[in-house]
């Protein structure tokens, strides 16, 4: 639905999924150490790609087996088929110490914030931006710091990396194995499957979901941002404004008017007022936006919501073009004349006063 693209100019990140790197609990940052010693210089490694779907079984054929996630295989090096709670544990804490710098077994915040860099992380064509990373790892180390020391310790973090195993090991026997892997995999799978059903079902109805809209915005966005540094400066949001003359801009308000009411928009989302729309700003926007057209609060948006959206922002820029019409000046009253005083009787000519 592209109601809302003409009132709503944004952009959402979309998280993808790292099912297939990390646990599903996603606790604690996934170990991604530098593939040669630092003392070489080549590119960091990149991180291993996901588990892909198994593709469906012809007819008469077993289904395929539901696929390990890559850091099974990066664990059992050994090829047993299964990996202990202390192996899980050495692993996943790689980069624990990789992050502690100094080794005193506790990260600052500045340790902390390096998940957001090479080789913990790293660009991806329509994914997070450095800023984004960084603004979501300083979130995340305060979720970390259960005892808001200030520091993350490391039994902190062993905390969570242990709560990330018990949600595999499902006999509790302290040991991973194949099929209990596969089994929480498949769980995964087919509960994002339940739920892209629920989306496209609600789709076919009518309705918009969250993403959809998301979407919309993040290819709008895409689209203005031309030297693709993930941010859309003043001058490229002024694209908006459609052309300045000629048929196209027939029906139109003059382009200066429609020029300020997208400064206008653009200073509403620029929070941080740097003269750049980063796409974390563009995201609290364009959520905002859509939780407050989501009147009833199903996290859905039908095409009557979509209309009073529309109905709202035509109203603000009714009182904003209000504010451009200039002030008539004040009336000027009109001076009466002052009324006439009564004419004194002048004496007649030659007799003196007082003896008329």
């Amino acid at each position: 639905m592209r109601l809302l693209s003409t009132v709503l100019v944004s952009t959402f990140a979309l998280a993808t999924s790292t099912f297939a790197q990390t646990p599903p609990t996603q606790g604690w940052p996934a170990s991604r150490p530098p593939a040669t010693p630092p003392a070489q210089s080549s590119p960091p490694a990149q991180p291993s790609p996901p588990a892909q779907a198994s593709p469906p079984a012809q007819a008469g054929q077993a289904p395929a087996p539901v696929p390990l996630p890559s850091w099974f295989a990066e664990i059992d090096v050994d090829k047993k088929g299964e990996i202990t709670r202390a192996q899980f544990l050495a692993y996943r804490m790689k980069s624990f110490e990789d992050l502690d710098t100094n080794k005193d077994n506790k990260l600052s915040l500045e340790e902390y914030s390096r998940v957001a860099e090479p080789p913990f992380s790293v660009d991806t064509p329509g994914g997070p931006s450095l800023e984004e990373r960084r603004n979501r790892a300083k979130a995340e180390f305060q979720n970390l710091d259960t005892d808001r020391s200030g520091f993350v310790e490391r039994a902190e973090a062993e905390v969570l990396v242990h709560s990330e195993f018990n949600q595999y090991d499902t006999d509790r026997d302290n040991r991973l194995t194949e099929p209990e892997v596969r089994l929480i995999v498949q769980r995964a799978m087919a509960r994002q499957s339940a739920e892209r059903q629920q989306i496209e079902a609600r789709r076919r109805e009518g309705l918009t979901a969250l993403n959809d809209l998301m979407d919309i915005h993040l290819r709008d966005a895409d689209r203005l941002d031309k030297d693709h540094n993930g941010r859309i400066s003043q001058q490229e949001y002024l694209v908006l404004a459609g052309p300045a003359d000629g048929k196209e801009a027939q029906g139109l308000l003059p382009i200066d008017i429609r020029r300020k009411l997208i400064i206008r928009k653009f200073q509403d989302i620029d929070i941080d007022k740097d003269g750049m729309l980063s796409r974390v700003e563009l995201t609290a926007y364009a959520l905002r936006q859509f939780l407050e057209s989501d009147l009833n609060k199903d996290r859905f948006l039908d095409e009557a919501e979509g209309k009073k959206a529309q109905e709202r922002e035509t109203e603000k820029v009714r009182a904003f073009l209000q504010t451009l019409q200039p002030q008539a000046p004040p009336r000027q009253q009109q001076q009466r004349p002052a009324p006439a005083q009564p004419r004194q009787p002048q004496p007649a000519p030659g007799l003196p006063q007082g003896t008329r």
